[in-house]
């Protein structure tokens, strides 16, 4: 059984109101789980989009010898935009939140969930 919406249904629930989307996005772009508040929001854009964005944060990182990418903190005027890869890299773990969310907490959020969701995807 696939674990993955129960425990993206429970991020959610811990990230609160300023929750508005999270995906679990293999590396070609395609999310294999999401949740979001709207079914307006267009995750799989994100998703598509978002794959490039980690490639080349990954190959700056090591490019210019910082070490591996940890997160990625992308910020709009309207969202905040956290990933990181999961496990081996193989995934990635998107979350958007509105502009009021904490950060520091929405990051512990996901250090809590990381190795869960990693645990759970399907291989």
């Amino acid at each position: 059984m696939n674990k993955l919406p129960e425990l993206l249904y429970q991020v959610r629930q811990e990230l609160g109101p300023s929750f508005i989307s999270t995906s679990i996005v293999d590396m070609d772009g395609m999310a294999i789980a999401e949740n979001s508040v709207s079914p307006k929001f267009d995750a799989t854009a994100l998703s598509a989009r978002f794959a490039m964005v980690m490639k080349l944060g990954s190959k700056i990182s090591r490019q210019l010898s910082f070490g591996a990418l940890d997160d990625n903190l992308v910020v709009t005027s309207r969202v905040f935009i956290l990933s990181r890869f999961l496990g081996d890299g193989a995934y990635y773990w998107n979350v958007v939140l509105t502009k009021e969310a904490t950060i520091g907490f929405a990051q512990i959020v996901m250090n809590e969930y990381a190795d869960k969701l990693w645990t759970a995807i399907p291989r």
